[in-house]
């Protein structure tokens, strides 16, 4: 018979003991494993939502702005020295290897006159745009040059279709797109392509980029440096609300994790020596019978490893699937059940660790002379 196989009739033996450490392995683990799987849930559906939910960091020419005050009332005033984004701030965008940019998609905003009034022109990438935001729905097709995409209100209030021609500048172009109701002003507004919208706007620069990434907040700083010329801002307040919570909610894991383990340690501990010292007698036939101290730690050692690493298996499964059943009805949410290798290995390794070194914590019982042991038979 074995050392192992001692060590597996010992724990049968003690069935009650055996399922306390057991029970105690398989709660703190679990409980340590969900906490990490919610928090990593949530990051993972707020990465989601900052690659999906559209820009979230807007680039804009910089001006200088004059107020006029009379008598401590300010007045409106003055915009000066408007700063242009040349074509080539978007080559030093999609260039710099410290951004990380999903997404980019700059814009080319002014004015047309039309019959009776003047019209708000958008001159987009459709590729991009559509890309960067999924909400865009076009009836029809995406233009081209002399041709036009008008917003849902736009078509309603000059009873255009598609097909229809809209005059702009004294030439007609042709409505070749409608594009869904949005909510937005995008609803009034004339899209077409880059080379159009100079035609019709004159202007000859970027009016807005929109930028979509996963870091706006480090975006924002890297490109205030990078486009001394442009403002730079961060339009993610909804999503970065969201990130505080997140970033809350991992912290607060994080410390419950480790409480949980301290907690859980301490009573793995405890528990072991006092099994240890309670069999004071049993070790002493041990010895009597030829067994080394180094032979008794070994049968010690397999027990408890045993246990930790059953109960190490069974609360890290418990701790992925609990999530699973819980999500829908507490965090209205779907996560699926997954098992990640490196934290299986790391709760794993964790379980058998605190469980091996408890152990030491009854060294003195088994270093006892065997004739001292055997006085407690």
């Amino acid at each position: 018979m074995t050392l192992t196989d001692i060590a597996i009739q010992n724990l049968r033996r003690r069935k009650g003991k055996t399922f306390l450490l057991l029970l105690t392995f398989l709660l703190v683990v679990g409980l340590t494993v969900t906490l990490h799987t919610l928090a990593k849930s949530m990051q993972d559906d707020l990465q989601k939502s900052l690659t999906q939910y559209g820009a979230n960091v807007v680039i804009t020419p910089k001006s200088e702005h004059f107020t006029l005050s009379y008598g401590g009332l300010s007045v409106p005033g003055v915009n000066y020295e408007i700063k242009r984004l040349n074509y080539d701030v978007v080559t030093k965008i999609e260039n710099d290897r410290e951004l990380s940019i999903n997404g980019i998609a700059p814009k080319i905003i002014g004015s047309a006159a039309g019959v009776n009034r003047r019209y708000l022109i958008i001159g987009v990438d459709f590729l991009k745009e559509l890309k960067m935001k999924p909400w865009w729905h076009i009836q029809g097709e995406e233009p081209g040059d002399q041709e036009v995409v008008i917003g849902s209100n736009l078509a309603h209030q000059e009873a255009l279709v598609i097909g229809s021609t809209l005059e702009l500048n004294h030439q007609r172009y042709s409505v070749v797109g409608i594009m869904e109701e949005t909510g937005g002003s995008e609803d009034n507004g004339i899209f077409t392509n880059f080379e159009t919208s100079r035609i019709l706007t004159g202007i000859n620069s970027w009016s807005m980029i929109e930028l979509n990434t996963t870091q706006p907040d480090k975006t924002t700083a890297r490109l205030s440096e990078l486009l001394p010329e442009a403002k730079v801002a961060e339009l993610s307040q909804l999503v970065q609300s969201a990130k505080e919570s997140v970033d809350r909610f991992t912290n607060f894991s994080l410390f419950a994790s480790i409480l949980l383990g301290v907690i859980g340690a301490l009573i793995v501990f405890v528990t072991t020596t006092g099994n240890i010292n309670n069999r004071v007698a049993e070790i002493g036939i041990f010895r009597a019978i030829g067994f080394r101290s180094r032979h008794i730690f070994s049968l010690l050692i397999r027990e408890i490893a045993l246990v930790s690493l059953v109960g190490g298996v069974l609360g890290y499964l418990l701790g992925e699937l609990t999530p699973t059943l819980l999500s829908p009805i507490v965090f209205k949410k779907n996560v699926s059940f997954q098992i990640h290798p490196l934290t299986a290995f790391a709760a794993i390794s964790a379980s058998v660790l605190i469980g091996v070194l408890s152990v030491l914590s009854g060294r003195r019982a088994v270093e006892l002379d065997p004739l001292e042991t055997l006085s407690y038979i």
